[in-house]
């Protein structure tokens, strides 16, 4: 989600307020940010979900079991709030203003205007679709991942953790590793690959030769030390330990890595809802917000209750009607005049997020002075 080339004290230099000698630390505030941003309602739920259910997924348990329910009817309304509106969180970004317009222009017209024919063309071939699918399901990780470091990143500088640039690389690095071993485990081992997705059947593009998978993992697990090493001398020399909000988002992404069987079926029930979709809308709402109203009208230590404002709410509401267009109304319009309802909304699936992986690479540059100033404010 971010681009991370920031030096370690340039946002410091041209604070958006002048009434604060530091950052606000949090995104929205910290209650919030811990459910919703850096992975608490995971592992919560995954919690409650070993407790009343144990190592079952809420949708596999038995119809009449009231607590499988409540989870269902929870997963299905923030599916919609979060998951779903997160990607029309970006068009927000990229419309949302005159000047915006004009500066993501490519994104917001020609980029859009290719997805008309992908769309097209996926729901009237379904080796089409299915292909269009397999690789969402091979990115998908590596965007999850990426948007990960990049809030990580946020918050490491909004708390005071400063980088030097080789250590901001060692961390970029790592995480990237990581997901080089999930993409690539993806494509060595049939175990592990998708053969059926809500109803679409995923082809296979491999196996690799097994000797890319060992040294991608061998990579993984050198960087893996040197980020601990960087954490270390920090921690020892400048008395400074790495935030808990990115230790914690950067748990909950292994967790979805390298978590195993019905395990890892669990997590990925949780996490497009409760971590990766909550924290991209909460970052795009923050964002919108902030560049309203800083820094004439408010201190950003201000953003928690204007979520619920007029202008917050309406952001929301905005959102949440483009997404459920999306992936509700498109789909049921198509299953109407006789396409395949799961074809379709794999489509779509596919077809949005080709535009928002792309998208994001673009409009959340640290280091784009702008984009930084509110982002780390």
């Amino acid at each position: 989600m971010v681009s991370s080339t920031i030096s370690s004290t340039s946002f410091l230099a041209t604070p958006l307020t002048s009434d604060r000698a530091a950052p606000y630390p949090w995104i929205i505030n910290e209650a919030f940010d811990f459910f919703f941003v850096f992975g608490g309602s995971v592992w919560i739920l995954m919690a409650l979900n070993y407790l009343f259910l144990g190592w079952t997924v809420p949708a596999s348990a038995s119809v009449g079991e009231p607590f499988s329910r409540l989870l269902m009817v929870f997963i299905l309304i923030g599916q919609h709030i979060t998951a779903d509106a997160h990607n029309a969180a970006t068009y927000m970004r990229i419309y949302g203003s005159q000047e915006d317009r004009k500066r993501f222009h490519f994104y917001g017209k020609w980029l859009a205007l290719s997805c008309i024919p992908i769309f097209f063309i996926g729901i009237n071939v379904s080796a089409v679709a299915s292909a269009f699918v397999y690789i969402y399901l091979i990115t998908v990780f590596w965007h999850y991942a990426a948007q990960t470091f990049g809030i990580s990143l946020i918050y490491c500088y909004k708390q005071g953790y400063l980088l030097k640039s080789h250590e901001r690389e060692i961390f970029r690095w790592f995480v990237l590793s990581m997901s080089g071993v999930i993409i690539v485990r993806l494509l060595t081992y049939r175990e592990f690959a998708p053969r059926n997705f809500f109803g679409v059947e995923i082809p296979f593009w491999g196996p690799l030769p097994e000797q890319i998978f060992y040294g991608v993992t061998a990579a993984f697990i050198a960087l893996s030390v040197a980020f601990a090493i960087v954490i270390g001398k920090k921690l020892i020399f400048e008395k400074k330990m790495i935030p808990y909000p990115a230790i914690l988002s950067i748990s909950t992404i292994a967790l979805l890595g390298f978590s195993t069987g019905v395990a890892n079926t669990m997590v990925w029930f949780y996490v497009p809802v409760f971590f990766h979709g909550s924290q991209y809308l909460a970052v795009c709402l923050s964002y919108y917000i902030k560049e309203r109203n800083l820094p004439e009208h408010m201190a950003a230590s201000q953003i928690g209750p204007l979520v619920l404002s007029p202008m917050g709410l309406k952001y929301l509401g905005t959102v949440v009607l483009v997404g459920a267009f999306l992936y509700v109304v498109i789909p049921h319009v198509c299953q109407s005049i006789g396409y395949d309802y799961a074809l379709v909304a794999g489509v779509v699936l596919a077809t949005v997020n080709y535009h928002h992986f792309i998208t994001d690479a673009a409009i959340w540059r640290l280091r784009d002075p702008r984009c930084r100033q509110i982002l780390l404010a």
